[in-house]
């Protein structure tokens, strides 16, 4: 793995296509459940796989979008089992999705498009980059169980996560739901210097 030092102007960077692609994410949303949403994040942080591993609850459910072109990596949504399907009940209102499994994954694989769709559209315009994403596929169990599966998919070296706390805000005529989830920037070493590089020239301009 090569030795990678992030200044605070990456970092800041790096937040600053968070939260466009946030934006650009929570419209979208709000669009798509004709509902009020806010999307909001806590600030990017490199994590550690030991820092992944320490969540052994197992109540919980992803979605792994691979990434190609100029990066090779992905990105990873994971909520709690219960309020993933809050979030599908929201998408699929006058479809009875209650006893639907397939259609609850396809509403929630539907939400984790949007954001990974979003963030990497703001950093591929923002950087000049060309990012494909690729269908997302779905993983249950713990954070270390969805992180294994995401690596398979991948195939490639995850070298560097950047992880965020995420909630989503839903507001409805008579309804209020707060829902908390994880998302995470999976990155090998050539990837993560790619964007650096692109950065830093952002920087001397």
């Amino acid at each position: 793995m090569m030795n990678i030092v992030l200044d605070k102007f990456y970092y800041d960077a790096l937040n600053e296509v968070g939260n466009i692609g946030m934006g650009n994410a929570t419209t979208a949303l709000s669009q798509l459940v004709n509902k009020s949403i806010k999307v909001s994040s806590s600030a990017l942080t490199l994590l550690s796989v030991r820092d992944i591993s320490q969540n052994i609850n197992k109540e919980w459910v992803g979605a792994i979008v691979r990434v190609m072109g100029d990066m090779n990596g992905g990105f990873i949504l994971i909520l709690r089992e219960q309020h993933s399907e809050v979030l599908a009940n929201m998408l699929l209102k006058g479809n009875n999705p209650e006893d639907d499994t397939y259609l609850k994954r396809s509403a929630f694989i539907e939400v984790a498009n949007i954001l990974a769709g979003s963030y990497y559209n703001a950093l591929s315009k923002f950087l000049d980059l060309s990012i494909i994403p690729s269908i997302p596929t779905m993983s249950q169990g713990s954070h270390d169980e969805i992180f294994t599966k995401a690596k398979q998919h991948m195939n490639g070296k995850v070298e560097h996560i950047f992880g965020l706390t995420t909630l989503f805000e839903v507001t409805g005529e008579d309804e209020y739901h707060s829902l908390s989830g994880d998302m995470y920037m999976l990155l090998d070493s050539a990837s993560l210097q790619s964007i650096l590089e692109r950065i830093e020239e952002m920087r001397t301009r």
